[in-house]
């Protein structure tokens, strides 16, 4: 009898350290989710605070079409500014959306999945900016900002040959771009340099956040394994 009692009073005992282990465990992960939610906070607030700085350039290049609205050589640069900048603000706001509706109650692995969706979409409107700012930034910008800070035509300034040349080059550089990295990408993904790169153009906040999350996937399986 006295074995019996024994038996029954060591498998309560074992049920309760089970149960304390699971809670204490379900207690640690509540708390590595705060360190994955919170750089991901970080990046939402800083592309918010972006986004909200950002909407001054639709309203200035706004007011200068509506100036300059009889004046087409002046307009077309500036409504190319103009929808770049909207189409830039909209990105932002996709990428704070998905960086908010992460859902830390799912597994590990959907999480994950998550938060590479964010970081490749993330590379992928860094990348198009590039290719389509370098464009943008350059002959557009600078036949705005002469005409709308100074009242200087840049057409007069530099020529029409000149302006409509280095938009032609600036246009041919997309597609040499995306050639040359459909053509060596894989090459390129294998080099520490470009995948340093990648990581840097993710976003601190993002890296952090995916490193850490790597560490606790890391942690779950040891203890799934134990």
């Amino acid at each position: 009898m006295e074995l019996d009692r024994l038996k029954e009073k060591w498998a309560e005992y074992d049920r309760k350290l089970d149960v304390s282990i699971r809670l204490n465990r379900q207690l640690l992960m509540a708390a590595n989710m705060n360190r994955v939610r919170a750089p991901l906070r970080r990046l939402a607030f800083f592309m918010g605070l972006g986004a909200l700085i950002g909407l001054i350039s639709p309203v200035i290049l706004g007011q200068f079409i509506y100036q300059h609205w009889a004046e087409p050589r002046f307009v077309l640069p500036a409504v190319v500014l103009h929808v770049w900048v909207i189409a830039s603000l909209a990105a932002s706001i996709r990428q704070i959306a998905m960086a908010l509706e992460i859902d830390y109650d799912k597994p590990i692995a959907s999480i994950q999945k998550q938060l590479e969706s964010v970081r490749v979409l993330r590379i992928r409107i860094t990348q198009w900016a590039l290719l389509t700012g370098q464009v943008v930034w350059w002959i557009p910008f600078l036949i705005v900002a002469l005409k709308g800070f100074w009242d200087v035509d840049a057409y007069k300034v530099f020529g029409t040959g000149f302006l409509l040349a280095n938009i032609a080059v600036g246009l041919a550089i997309i597609p040499l771009a995306i050639w040359v990295s459909r053509k060596f990408g894989a090459r390129m993904d294998r080099s520490p340099v470009i995948e340093r790169l990648m990581r840097e153009l993710a976003g601190y906040n993002l890296n952090a956040a995916t490193a850490f999350l790597a560490k606790v996937s890391e942690f779950e399986n040891e203890t799934h394994e134990s």
